[in-house]
Protein backbone atom coordinates (compact mmCIF):
# COMPACT_ATOMS: atom_id res chain seq x y z
CA UNK A 1 0.00 0.00 0.00
CA UNK A 2 2.54 2.07 0.67
CA UNK A 3 3.80 2.59 -2.76
CA UNK A 4 0.75 3.12 -4.04
CA UNK A 5 0.79 7.01 -4.00
CA UNK A 6 4.16 6.81 -5.72
CA UNK A 7 2.68 4.96 -7.96
CA UNK A 8 -0.41 7.04 -8.89
CA UNK A 9 1.57 10.53 -8.96
CA UNK A 10 4.25 8.54 -11.53
CA UNK A 11 1.14 8.24 -13.86
CA UNK A 12 -0.01 11.37 -13.84
CA UNK A 13 3.27 13.22 -14.41
CA UNK A 14 3.90 10.52 -17.21
CA UNK A 15 0.13 11.73 -18.56
CA UNK A 16 1.26 15.64 -17.94
CA UNK A 17 4.44 15.08 -20.02
CA UNK A 18 2.23 13.21 -22.98
CA UNK A 19 -0.11 15.95 -22.56
CA UNK A 20 2.52 18.79 -23.00
CA UNK A 21 3.90 16.94 -26.41
CA UNK A 22 0.83 16.88 -27.70
CA UNK A 23 0.14 20.49 -27.39
CA UNK A 24 3.54 21.44 -28.92
CA UNK A 25 4.83 21.65 -32.67
CA UNK A 26 7.98 19.89 -34.07
CA UNK A 27 9.79 23.19 -34.46
CA UNK A 28 9.82 24.06 -31.08
CA UNK A 29 6.39 26.25 -31.39
CA UNK A 30 3.58 26.02 -29.03
CA UNK A 31 0.22 24.97 -29.71
CA UNK A 32 -1.53 26.10 -26.61
CA UNK A 33 -0.96 29.68 -27.71
CA UNK A 34 -4.61 29.06 -29.94
CA UNK A 35 -6.81 27.79 -27.68
CA UNK A 36 -5.64 30.05 -24.48
CA UNK A 37 -6.62 33.19 -27.05
CA UNK A 38 -10.03 32.25 -27.85
CA UNK A 39 -11.14 31.04 -24.44
CA UNK A 40 -9.98 34.07 -22.55
CA UNK A 41 -11.38 36.26 -25.04
CA UNK A 42 -14.78 34.59 -25.07
CA UNK A 43 -14.37 35.13 -20.96
CA UNK A 44 -13.41 38.54 -21.92
CA UNK A 45 -16.66 39.25 -24.00
CA UNK A 46 -18.74 37.22 -21.93
CA UNK A 47 -19.00 40.46 -19.87
CA UNK A 48 -20.26 43.48 -20.92
CA UNK A 49 -19.53 47.13 -18.75
CA UNK A 50 -22.78 48.86 -18.67
CA UNK A 51 -23.59 52.44 -20.16
CA UNK A 52 -25.99 55.28 -20.36
CA UNK A 53 -27.79 55.29 -16.70
CA UNK A 54 -25.79 52.11 -15.34
CA UNK A 55 -22.40 53.72 -16.57
CA UNK A 56 -20.25 52.91 -13.21
CA UNK A 57 -17.92 55.59 -12.16
CA UNK A 58 -14.64 56.02 -10.44
CA UNK A 59 -12.81 58.06 -8.47
CA UNK A 60 -9.30 57.88 -8.77
CA UNK A 61 -6.23 60.36 -6.68
CA UNK A 62 -3.40 60.89 -6.54
CA UNK A 63 -1.02 62.89 -9.10
CA UNK A 64 0.33 62.87 -12.58
CA UNK A 65 3.70 63.77 -14.42
CA UNK A 66 4.75 63.52 -18.10
CA UNK A 67 7.15 60.55 -18.13
CA UNK A 68 9.92 60.64 -20.54
CA UNK A 69 10.86 56.86 -22.17
CA UNK A 70 14.44 56.30 -22.54
CA UNK A 71 16.18 53.31 -23.72
CA UNK A 72 18.22 52.70 -20.88
CA UNK A 73 21.31 51.30 -22.17
CA UNK A 74 21.53 54.06 -24.56
CA UNK A 75 21.51 56.83 -22.07
CA UNK A 76 23.91 55.12 -19.64
CA UNK A 77 27.53 54.07 -20.62
CA UNK A 78 28.04 50.65 -18.62
CA UNK A 79 31.78 51.64 -18.31
CA UNK A 80 31.31 54.31 -15.93
CA UNK A 81 30.03 51.18 -13.27
CA UNK A 82 32.66 51.57 -11.31
CA UNK A 83 31.31 49.60 -7.89
CA UNK A 84 29.27 46.05 -7.88
CA UNK A 85 25.89 47.23 -8.36
CA UNK A 86 23.56 47.87 -5.21
CA UNK A 87 20.35 49.47 -4.15
CA UNK A 88 19.76 52.50 -2.84
CA UNK A 89 16.66 54.11 -1.49
CA UNK A 90 17.36 57.58 -3.14
CA UNK A 91 20.04 58.79 -5.63
CA UNK A 92 22.49 61.51 -4.88
CA UNK A 93 25.13 61.07 -6.77
CA UNK A 94 26.43 59.54 -10.42
CA UNK A 95 27.58 56.51 -9.35
CA UNK A 96 24.66 55.43 -7.39
CA UNK A 97 22.43 56.32 -10.00
CA UNK A 98 24.53 53.52 -12.11
CA UNK A 99 24.95 51.23 -9.26
CA UNK A 100 21.32 51.52 -8.79
CA UNK A 101 20.02 50.62 -12.22
CA UNK A 102 22.47 48.02 -12.81
CA UNK A 103 21.04 46.53 -9.38
CA UNK A 104 17.56 46.00 -10.53
CA UNK A 105 18.80 45.50 -14.64
CA UNK A 106 20.62 42.50 -13.56
CA UNK A 107 17.50 41.25 -11.74
CA UNK A 108 15.05 42.21 -14.55
CA UNK A 109 13.21 44.33 -11.70
CA UNK A 110 10.87 47.13 -11.86
CA UNK A 111 12.11 49.87 -9.64
CA UNK A 112 11.05 53.58 -8.79
CA UNK A 113 13.96 56.00 -6.58
CA UNK A 114 13.66 59.11 -5.76
CA UNK A 115 17.12 61.50 -6.87
CA UNK A 116 17.69 63.95 -3.79
CA UNK A 117 20.08 65.64 -6.66
CA UNK A 118 17.79 67.91 -8.14
CA UNK A 119 21.36 69.40 -10.48
CA UNK A 120 21.85 65.53 -11.63
CA UNK A 121 18.41 65.33 -12.31
CA UNK A 122 18.02 68.20 -14.51
CA UNK A 123 21.47 67.01 -16.08
CA UNK A 124 19.84 63.64 -16.72
CA UNK A 125 16.86 64.69 -18.15
CA UNK A 126 18.93 67.26 -20.47
CA UNK A 127 20.94 64.03 -21.90
CA UNK A 128 17.71 62.33 -22.49
CA UNK A 129 16.44 64.47 -24.52
CA UNK A 130 19.07 64.24 -26.74
CA UNK A 131 18.53 60.39 -27.69
CA UNK A 132 16.75 60.11 -30.70
CA UNK A 133 14.11 57.63 -29.79
CA UNK A 134 13.20 59.70 -25.97
CA UNK A 135 9.44 60.51 -26.26
CA UNK A 136 7.19 62.11 -23.59
CA UNK A 137 4.00 60.71 -22.70
CA UNK A 138 1.65 60.86 -19.73
CA UNK A 139 2.93 59.49 -16.63
CA UNK A 140 1.29 58.87 -13.13
CA UNK A 141 -0.41 55.50 -11.32
CA UNK A 142 -3.76 57.30 -11.49
CA UNK A 143 -3.85 59.19 -15.19
CA UNK A 144 -3.16 55.83 -16.47
CA UNK A 145 -5.46 53.81 -14.78
CA UNK A 146 -8.28 56.84 -15.21
CA UNK A 147 -7.61 56.08 -19.18
CA UNK A 148 -7.87 52.53 -18.66
CA UNK A 149 -11.33 53.03 -16.74
CA UNK A 150 -12.40 55.05 -19.61
CA UNK A 151 -11.61 53.21 -22.45
CA UNK A 152 -13.47 50.32 -20.64
CA UNK A 153 -16.67 52.94 -20.73
CA UNK A 154 -16.37 53.93 -17.05
CA UNK A 155 -17.09 57.36 -15.96
CA UNK A 156 -13.81 58.72 -14.31
CA UNK A 157 -12.57 61.44 -12.13
CA UNK A 158 -9.13 62.20 -11.63
CA UNK A 159 -7.17 64.39 -8.52
CA UNK A 160 -4.28 66.05 -10.02
CA UNK A 161 -2.73 68.97 -10.60
CA UNK A 162 -1.77 69.55 -14.30
CA UNK A 163 -0.76 71.23 -16.97
CA UNK A 164 -2.97 72.74 -19.94
CA UNK A 165 -0.45 70.81 -22.25
CA UNK A 166 -0.02 67.46 -20.10
CA UNK A 167 -4.30 67.72 -19.79
CA UNK A 168 -3.83 67.18 -23.56
CA UNK A 169 -3.10 63.83 -22.79
CA UNK A 170 -6.71 62.94 -21.05
CA UNK A 171 -9.69 62.35 -22.80
CA UNK A 172 -11.66 65.46 -22.36
CA UNK A 173 -14.74 62.99 -20.47
CA UNK A 174 -12.49 62.43 -17.78
CA UNK A 175 -13.03 65.33 -15.11
CA UNK A 176 -10.03 66.64 -13.65
CA UNK A 177 -9.97 68.32 -10.01
CA UNK A 178 -6.84 69.45 -7.81
CA UNK A 179 -5.81 72.93 -9.17
CA UNK A 180 -7.60 75.94 -8.96
CA UNK A 181 -8.44 77.58 -12.17
CA UNK A 182 -6.17 79.32 -14.47
CA UNK A 183 -3.93 77.88 -12.12
CA UNK A 184 -0.25 78.20 -13.55
CA UNK A 185 0.95 74.24 -13.02
CA UNK A 186 4.98 73.25 -13.50
CA UNK A 187 4.43 68.96 -14.36
CA UNK A 188 6.64 66.60 -12.38
CA UNK A 189 8.87 65.04 -15.08
CA UNK A 190 9.38 60.97 -14.48
CA UNK A 191 11.99 59.53 -16.51
CA UNK A 192 11.36 55.81 -17.64
CA UNK A 193 14.52 54.42 -18.20
CA UNK A 194 13.46 51.31 -20.05
CA UNK A 195 15.33 47.50 -21.58
CA UNK A 196 14.33 44.80 -23.45
CA UNK A 197 14.65 40.74 -22.43
CA UNK A 198 18.06 39.61 -22.92
CA UNK A 199 19.86 43.16 -23.33
CA UNK A 200 23.17 43.84 -22.27
CA UNK A 201 24.92 46.22 -19.79
CA UNK A 202 28.42 45.56 -19.54
CA UNK A 203 28.75 42.16 -18.46
CA UNK A 204 25.22 41.89 -17.27
CA UNK A 205 22.06 40.73 -19.11
CA UNK A 206 18.51 41.43 -18.33
CA UNK A 207 16.19 38.73 -17.84
CA UNK A 208 13.25 40.00 -18.79
CA UNK A 209 12.10 43.60 -20.37
CA UNK A 210 11.26 46.18 -17.51
CA UNK A 211 11.66 49.46 -16.35
CA UNK A 212 13.50 51.56 -14.36
CA UNK A 213 12.21 54.81 -13.16
CA UNK A 214 13.68 57.74 -11.57
CA UNK A 215 11.72 61.36 -10.11
CA UNK A 216 12.66 64.95 -8.05
CA UNK A 217 8.40 65.40 -7.56
CA UNK A 218 7.90 68.66 -6.09
CA UNK A 219 3.91 68.06 -6.38
CA UNK A 220 3.02 64.34 -5.97
CA UNK A 221 4.44 63.81 -2.94
CA UNK A 222 2.72 66.01 -1.09
CA UNK A 223 -0.57 64.70 -2.63
CA UNK A 224 -1.57 68.13 -3.42
CA UNK A 225 -4.76 67.16 -5.35
CA UNK A 226 -6.16 65.71 -1.79
CA UNK A 227 -8.19 68.56 -0.02
CA UNK A 228 -9.99 69.28 -3.91
CA UNK A 229 -10.78 65.80 -4.78
CA UNK A 230 -12.69 65.58 -1.50
CA UNK A 231 -14.69 68.26 -2.20
CA UNK A 232 -16.53 66.31 -5.43
CA UNK A 233 -16.33 62.92 -4.50
CA UNK A 234 -19.68 63.48 -2.90
CA UNK A 235 -21.50 64.68 -5.37
CA UNK A 236 -19.80 62.63 -8.44
CA UNK A 237 -21.04 59.42 -6.08
CA UNK A 238 -18.19 56.74 -7.46
CA UNK A 239 -18.57 52.81 -7.30
CA UNK A 240 -15.11 52.43 -6.73
CA UNK A 241 -12.29 54.91 -5.25
CA UNK A 242 -8.94 53.96 -5.95
CA UNK A 243 -5.74 55.37 -3.83
CA UNK A 244 -2.81 55.14 -5.59
CA UNK A 245 0.93 57.49 -6.28
CA UNK A 246 1.70 57.13 -2.47
CA UNK A 247 5.02 55.95 -3.35
CA UNK A 248 5.92 59.61 -4.57
CA UNK A 249 6.26 60.17 -1.05
CA UNK A 250 9.07 57.58 -0.35
CA UNK A 251 12.02 59.37 0.83
CA UNK A 252 11.01 62.84 0.43
CA UNK A 253 12.26 65.28 3.21
CA UNK A 254 8.90 65.70 5.34
CA UNK A 255 9.96 66.59 8.71
CA UNK A 256 9.75 70.18 9.65
CA UNK A 257 9.47 71.93 12.97
CA UNK A 258 9.10 68.57 14.73
CA UNK A 259 5.81 67.37 12.78
CA UNK A 260 5.80 65.10 10.76
CA UNK A 261 4.10 66.29 7.49
CA UNK A 262 3.94 62.75 5.44
CA UNK A 263 1.67 61.00 8.51
CA UNK A 264 -0.32 63.79 8.65
CA UNK A 265 -0.89 64.46 4.75
CA UNK A 266 -1.59 60.06 5.06
CA UNK A 267 -3.74 60.48 8.08
CA UNK A 268 -6.08 62.91 5.65
CA UNK A 269 -5.86 60.31 2.73
CA UNK A 270 -7.18 57.91 5.78
CA UNK A 271 -9.90 60.01 6.59
CA UNK A 272 -10.65 60.65 2.65
CA UNK A 273 -11.65 57.00 2.61
CA UNK A 274 -13.32 55.73 5.79
CA UNK A 275 -15.62 58.89 4.26
CA UNK A 276 -17.24 56.88 1.74
CA UNK A 277 -20.33 55.24 2.41
CA UNK A 278 -20.46 51.29 2.31
CA UNK A 279 -21.71 50.96 -1.25
CA UNK A 280 -18.32 52.62 -2.42
CA UNK A 281 -15.74 49.73 -3.12
CA UNK A 282 -11.98 51.57 -2.43
CA UNK A 283 -8.96 49.62 -3.97
CA UNK A 284 -5.13 50.61 -3.38
CA UNK A 285 -2.98 50.00 -5.59
CA UNK A 286 0.71 48.96 -4.47
CA UNK A 287 3.93 50.47 -6.36
CA UNK A 288 7.72 49.99 -5.41
CA UNK A 289 8.41 51.28 -2.14
CA UNK A 290 11.52 51.30 -0.50
CA UNK A 291 11.06 53.64 2.68
CA UNK A 292 9.76 51.48 6.14
CA UNK A 293 8.57 54.02 7.80
CA UNK A 294 6.19 55.24 4.82
CA UNK A 295 5.20 51.70 4.34
CA UNK A 296 4.65 51.23 8.26
CA UNK A 297 2.50 54.34 7.50
CA UNK A 298 0.65 52.37 5.12
CA UNK A 299 -0.07 49.31 7.06
CA UNK A 300 -2.06 51.82 9.50
CA UNK A 301 -3.33 54.70 7.84
CA UNK A 302 -4.51 53.04 4.33
CA UNK A 303 -4.48 49.22 4.52
CA UNK A 304 -6.71 48.11 7.10
CA UNK A 305 -9.52 50.73 5.45
CA UNK A 306 -9.62 49.13 1.72
CA UNK A 307 -11.43 46.42 0.02
CA UNK A 308 -8.80 45.56 -2.57
CA UNK A 309 -5.43 45.82 -3.03
CA UNK A 310 -3.41 45.42 -6.39
CA UNK A 311 0.06 44.61 -7.28
CA UNK A 312 2.75 42.60 -9.22
CA UNK A 313 5.43 40.16 -7.50
CA UNK A 314 7.79 42.12 -6.48
CA UNK A 315 5.34 44.73 -4.37
CA UNK A 316 3.81 41.50 -2.88
CA UNK A 317 6.89 40.46 -1.40
CA UNK A 318 7.63 43.92 0.35
CA UNK A 319 4.27 43.95 0.93
CA UNK A 320 4.39 40.24 2.89
CA UNK A 321 7.55 41.26 4.75
CA UNK A 322 6.50 44.40 6.00
CA UNK A 323 3.22 43.31 7.53
CA UNK A 324 5.28 40.35 9.00
CA UNK A 325 8.66 40.95 9.79
CA UNK A 326 8.49 44.65 9.33
CA UNK A 327 11.28 44.50 7.37
CA UNK A 328 11.63 45.87 3.39
CA UNK A 329 12.24 43.35 0.63
CA UNK A 330 13.91 45.40 -2.29
CA UNK A 331 14.21 42.55 -5.21
CA UNK A 332 12.86 39.49 -5.30
CA UNK A 333 12.17 36.56 -8.14
CA UNK A 334 11.01 38.39 -11.02
CA UNK A 335 9.04 35.10 -12.29
CA UNK A 336 7.84 33.31 -9.36
CA UNK A 337 6.32 29.95 -9.28
CA UNK A 338 2.47 30.14 -9.13
CA UNK A 339 2.75 28.26 -5.71
CA UNK A 340 4.67 30.19 -3.97
CA UNK A 341 2.92 33.55 -5.19
CA UNK A 342 -0.21 32.30 -3.45
CA UNK A 343 1.50 31.44 -0.63
CA UNK A 344 2.31 34.79 0.16
CA UNK A 345 -1.09 36.04 -1.31
CA UNK A 346 -3.09 34.24 1.62
CA UNK A 347 -0.53 34.91 4.07
CA UNK A 348 -0.81 39.03 3.43
CA UNK A 349 -4.57 38.35 3.11
CA UNK A 350 -4.72 37.17 6.44
CA UNK A 351 -2.14 39.69 7.78
CA UNK A 352 -4.19 42.45 6.04
CA UNK A 353 -7.53 41.00 7.92
CA UNK A 354 -5.52 40.93 11.07
CA UNK A 355 -5.13 45.17 10.89
CA UNK A 356 -9.03 45.14 9.70
CA UNK A 357 -9.44 43.96 13.17
CA UNK A 358 -7.01 45.64 15.16
CA UNK A 359 -7.83 49.41 14.06
CA UNK A 360 -11.81 48.83 14.11
CA UNK A 361 -11.66 49.03 10.76
CA UNK A 362 -15.58 49.00 8.91
CA UNK A 363 -14.20 47.19 5.75
CA UNK A 364 -12.67 43.88 5.57
CA UNK A 365 -10.37 43.03 2.90
CA UNK A 366 -11.90 41.00 0.42
CA UNK A 367 -9.92 40.97 -2.68
CA UNK A 368 -6.48 41.20 -4.00
CA UNK A 369 -5.03 41.15 -7.26
CA UNK A 370 -1.23 39.65 -8.15
CA UNK A 371 -0.08 40.84 -11.36
CA UNK A 372 3.28 38.84 -12.73
CA UNK A 373 4.70 38.17 -16.18
CA UNK A 374 3.42 34.38 -16.31
CA UNK A 375 0.27 35.08 -15.12
CA UNK A 376 -2.52 36.86 -13.78
CA UNK A 377 -3.84 35.90 -10.01
CA UNK A 378 -7.15 37.26 -8.57
CA UNK A 379 -8.54 36.17 -4.90
CA UNK A 380 -12.21 37.30 -3.62
CA UNK A 381 -14.49 36.66 -0.58
CA UNK A 382 -17.48 34.31 -1.42
CA UNK A 383 -20.66 36.80 -1.35
CA UNK A 384 -18.70 40.10 -1.55
CA UNK A 385 -19.48 42.83 -3.86
CA UNK A 386 -16.60 41.38 -5.92
CA UNK A 387 -18.25 40.10 -8.88
CA UNK A 388 -17.17 37.47 -12.06
CA UNK A 389 -13.45 37.11 -11.01
CA UNK A 390 -12.85 34.21 -13.38
CA UNK A 391 -13.78 36.89 -16.32
CA UNK A 392 -11.86 39.45 -14.54
CA UNK A 393 -8.81 37.04 -14.46
CA UNK A 394 -8.65 36.94 -18.10
CA UNK A 395 -9.52 40.32 -18.77
CA UNK A 396 -6.18 41.31 -17.01
CA UNK A 397 -4.17 38.62 -18.87
CA UNK A 398 -5.23 39.80 -21.94
CA UNK A 399 -4.66 43.35 -21.17
CA UNK A 400 -1.30 42.76 -20.12
CA UNK A 401 -0.11 41.43 -24.06
CA UNK A 402 -1.92 44.00 -25.41
CA UNK A 403 -0.25 46.69 -23.77
CA UNK A 404 3.00 45.62 -23.70
CA UNK A 405 3.08 44.89 -27.38
CA UNK A 406 0.96 48.36 -27.81
CA UNK A 407 -1.99 47.01 -29.88
CA UNK A 408 -5.58 45.59 -29.45
CA UNK A 409 -5.28 43.28 -31.53
CA UNK A 410 -3.11 40.11 -30.18
CA UNK A 411 -0.85 38.44 -32.42
CA UNK A 412 0.22 34.68 -31.39
CA UNK A 413 3.72 34.93 -32.87
CA UNK A 414 4.28 38.16 -30.91
CA UNK A 415 3.62 35.64 -27.89
CA UNK A 416 4.36 32.78 -25.43
CA UNK A 417 3.63 31.06 -22.62
CA UNK A 418 5.30 30.61 -19.88
CA UNK A 419 2.62 28.78 -17.32
CA UNK A 420 3.50 25.03 -17.24
CA UNK A 421 1.04 22.42 -17.93
CA UNK A 422 0.19 21.68 -14.33
CA UNK A 423 0.94 23.96 -11.42
CA UNK A 424 0.63 23.61 -7.55
CA UNK A 425 -1.31 25.99 -5.73
CA UNK A 426 0.50 26.02 -2.37
CA UNK A 427 4.74 25.02 -1.82
CA UNK A 428 3.28 22.78 1.49
CA UNK A 429 2.64 20.05 -1.75
CA UNK A 430 1.00 17.25 -0.72
CA UNK A 431 0.00 16.09 -4.28
CA UNK A 432 -3.63 17.37 -4.10
CA UNK A 433 -2.62 20.57 -5.11
CA UNK A 434 -1.95 20.69 -8.28
CA UNK A 435 -4.00 22.18 -10.87
CA UNK A 436 -3.69 20.61 -14.66
CA UNK A 437 -3.37 23.85 -16.71
CA UNK A 438 -5.96 23.10 -19.84
CA UNK A 439 -5.87 25.22 -22.83
CA UNK A 440 -9.57 25.40 -23.83
CA UNK A 441 -9.89 26.07 -20.43
CA UNK A 442 -6.98 28.76 -19.28
CA UNK A 443 -8.68 30.02 -16.41
CA UNK A 444 -8.34 27.71 -13.27
CA UNK A 445 -10.58 28.29 -10.12
CA UNK A 446 -11.06 27.12 -7.04
CA UNK A 447 -12.24 27.44 -3.36
CA UNK A 448 -10.32 27.94 -0.73
CA UNK A 449 -11.28 28.70 3.23
CA UNK A 450 -8.96 31.71 4.70
CA UNK A 451 -9.90 33.75 7.25
CA UNK A 452 -12.56 31.92 8.31
CA UNK A 453 -14.19 32.81 4.82
CA UNK A 454 -15.02 31.14 1.52
CA UNK A 455 -12.80 32.40 -0.84
CA UNK A 456 -12.52 32.07 -4.48
CA UNK A 457 -9.09 32.26 -6.25
CA UNK A 458 -8.28 32.55 -10.27
CA UNK A 459 -5.28 31.87 -12.00
CA UNK A 460 -4.93 32.70 -15.70
CA UNK A 461 -2.11 32.40 -18.07
CA UNK A 462 -0.35 35.56 -19.74
CA UNK A 463 0.05 35.67 -23.65
CA UNK A 464 3.90 37.40 -22.89
CA UNK A 465 4.18 39.74 -25.64
CA UNK A 466 7.62 38.79 -26.82
CA UNK A 467 8.49 42.20 -29.06
CA UNK A 468 7.68 44.86 -25.77
CA UNK A 469 6.91 48.09 -26.96
CA UNK A 470 5.75 49.35 -23.95
CA UNK A 471 6.32 48.25 -20.09
CA UNK A 472 5.83 51.37 -17.32
CA UNK A 473 2.37 51.79 -16.60
CA UNK A 474 1.50 47.99 -17.32
CA UNK A 475 0.91 47.59 -13.97
CA UNK A 476 -1.51 50.11 -13.89
CA UNK A 477 -3.28 49.64 -16.91
CA UNK A 478 -3.51 45.68 -15.63
CA UNK A 479 -4.93 46.52 -12.33
CA UNK A 480 -7.58 48.94 -13.77
CA UNK A 481 -8.81 45.99 -16.33
CA UNK A 482 -9.17 43.25 -13.64
CA UNK A 483 -11.26 46.15 -11.24
CA UNK A 484 -13.55 46.57 -14.42
CA UNK A 485 -15.09 43.48 -14.24
CA UNK A 486 -15.68 42.83 -11.08
CA UNK A 487 -17.73 46.40 -9.81
CA UNK A 488 -21.55 45.43 -9.66
CA UNK A 489 -23.48 47.81 -12.05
Amino acid sequence: MAGAPLKLGSMVSFCIVLYAVYYRNRDGGDERLSPVHQQLLALERASVVGAGARQPRVALGYGACHDLFVNATQLLDARRLRHAPQHYNDISNKDQFLESFAYFFKHGAAAERFVSNSELYDDLIEQALKLPDSRWALGGNAPLMARRFHMEGWKVLLAAKMSKKLKTYIPEEISIVGGEANEEVKDDVHMILEYKADEKFGSLTAPRANRYIVHNDENNPLLSSLEKFGEYIPEFNPNLLVISGLQMMDNYPFKKDGRDLRAERLELVKQQIVSQPASTLTHFEMASYVDLELLLHLTTKVLPFVDSVGMNEQELSNLYRVLEFGQVSVVTDSNPRVAAALDQMRNTFQLIRNKNQQHGSNRRLTRMHVHTLAYQAILTVRGSNWKRTAAATAKASLTAHRYVCNSQNIALEKSKLLLDDSFSTTTDNDNTSRVFFEPTKPVSCWDELLDNEQVEICVAPVLICTEAQLTAGAGDNISAAGLVLQVEK
